[in-house]
């Protein structure tokens, strides 16, 4: 399924909700959860060191559930709750064939936002509840420097609406795309990001499986954000087991989702040597536009390496690019323990990156917080305004999304650590408390059309996601190399 279906087509933004927002009645089943996990730990979010000190034995997916700095709609009205009147368009940033991605302003505050809109018949219709489903529950509760930030959720009758913190930096993609291939330094840097946000993700038994350079995100410092938890899975505390499902991006594809013998935490690192070899050589590993001879590859065939790769280099993308998960590097009882301290990354001093210490090898020149420059210009040059869409069938009481709304209530302080407010721009982080607190200006998926022309960037290979279920495989069609919502 090309995940790009998972977005609907969005509608005018700037109207009202519906009156009839079904959330109040409809949120009891993830407050229960809210409950037994504050509970557990204190009603506050996990922070970094609490989740890597509580080792796998002691965690439970559901023991840290929900809890979360933010919460839920509750139905008494106790709890606040936010609308989409309260919400500014500004520019659009990204779209797909199915729905757009909006930066926007909040209007009591000021601070900008990336504003994702899914249309629930087309989730309902292309079978991606559970999807969405996961994505949602996920981002209410983890909390990391390198990852997207949930700022608020909520729903009409028709629509659901994802705000997210705003990066300004724009996509991976986009800008290896204007470059061809990083340098070793640079790849390294974003390499060592994304370990210490996979590695954070695993301690809370979550797989992301979707890890490409249309998924990771720049902020307007530099620094790394993974966005889109829509293929995440919940509860795999093993590193070869406990999940079955057939997704992901065919270029990075572990073989052991090929071989469907089964997967755990293991492909999260191999999708790293792959995004990684991409980073360093322009294309990704294995890389052939006829997916089955691409797939066979994926399984069978060996790789070359540039000559001018470094030795480290080679080898921290064949430890990762090992086939057999058992063996591959980052999948012992310490997870990502033993490939932190690979050669490769011998200069990064990783305690450093996670306090922000270390100053990123690129930063993008933005003059401003509304400078949309990083974003590709076949977006930002689109009208905001999206031509009506039919009226929704589904009931006003219809439950599929029961629970769905989000605030993070640490938005709501009068210093939003970390807001991007208009006419400034200020730093992403301040972890006073934790290495876990709330990163700002995380990154927001910029979608692409997979019927849309060819960009004018230097072309990279289109992507293509696959889904396949207990109920069944499908799969969408190929998208241009411009970045896309998974």
């Amino acid at each position: 399924m090309d995940m790009d279906d998972m977005f609907a087509q969005s509608g005018d933004l700037s109207g009202a909700v519906e009156a009839g927002d079904i959330d109040a009645e409809l949120d009891a089943d993830l407050d229960a959860l809210d409950c037994k996990a504050a509970a557990h730990v204190g009603g506050r979010p996990p922070t970094y060191g609490q989740v890597m000190a509580q080792g796998h034995s002691s965690r439970g997916a559901t023991s840290i559930g929900m809890a979360t700095g933010g919460g839920h709609d509750s139905g008494d009205g106790a709890k606040r709750r936010v609308t989409l009147s309260e919400f500014t368009e500004i520019k659009v940033i990204g779209k797909g064939s199915f729905g757009k991605v909006t930066l926007v302003r909040k209007k009591d505050t000021g601070v900008l936002y990336a504003m994702k809109v899914l249309t629930k018949e087309n989730i309902i219709k292309r079978n991606q509840v559970e999807h969405t489903r996961t994505e949602r529950h996920v981002l209410g509760y983890i909390k990391h420097p390198f990852i997207v930030g949930l700022v608020f959720a909520f729903q009409t009758k028709d629509k659901l609406f994802f705000v997210l913190d705003y990066c300004a930096g724009g996509e991976l993609f986009f800008q290896l795309g204007k470059v061809g291939k990083f340098t070793e330094q640079r790849a390294c840097f974003y390499a060592a990001q994304i370990t210490l946000a996979l590695e954070y993700i695993h301690a809370l038994d979550v797989i992301y499986r979707d890890l490409k350079p249309e998924n990771v995100l720049l902020d307007e410092h530099g620094n790394v954000r993974l966005t889109d938890f829509g293929l995440s899975k919940e509860g795999i505390q093993s590193n070869v087991e406990g999940a079955h499902s057939f997704c992901g991006t065919p270029e990075y594809l572990a073989p052991e989702i090929l071989n469907r013998t089964g997967h755990g935490r293991a492909v999260d690192w191999w999708s790293l040597g792959a995004l990684l070899y991409e980073m360093l050589t322009g294309l990704p590993p294995f890389y052939c536009r006829d997916r089955e001879r691409l797939f066979d590859k994926i399984r069978r065939a060996d790789l070359a390496y540039p000559k001018y790769l470094s030795a480290e280099a080679q080898s921290v993308l064949q430890g990762l690019l090992t086939r057999d998960p058992q063996k591959r590097l980052g999948t012992g009882p310490e997870d990502a323990e033993l490939l932190k301290q690979h050669p490769f990354f011998r200069g990064i001093d990783f305690h450093d990156m996670l306090k922000h210490r270390c100053k990123p090898p690129w930063q993008p020149d933005i003059t401003g917080s509304l400078d949309t420059t990083q974003f590709d210009s076949e977006f930002t040059n689109m009208p905001i305004h999206s031509p009506a869409i039919r009226e929704s069938q589904l009931s006003g009481r219809d439950q599929t999304f029961a629970g769905f709304s989000f605030v993070d209530h640490s938005s709501l302080l009068p210093q939003h650590v970390g807001s991007l407010q208009q006419g400034s721009l200020q730093h992403p982080h301040q972890l006073a408390q934790g290495l876990g607190a709330v990163g700002a200006l995380s990154s927001a998926a910029v979608a692409a059309d997979p019927t849309a022309a060819q960009p004018q960037q230097p072309p990279l290979p289109p992507s293509v996601s696959l889904t396949l279920s207990d109920e069944g495989v499908s799969q969408g069609a190929q998208a241009p190399p411009t970045g896309s919502w998974r």
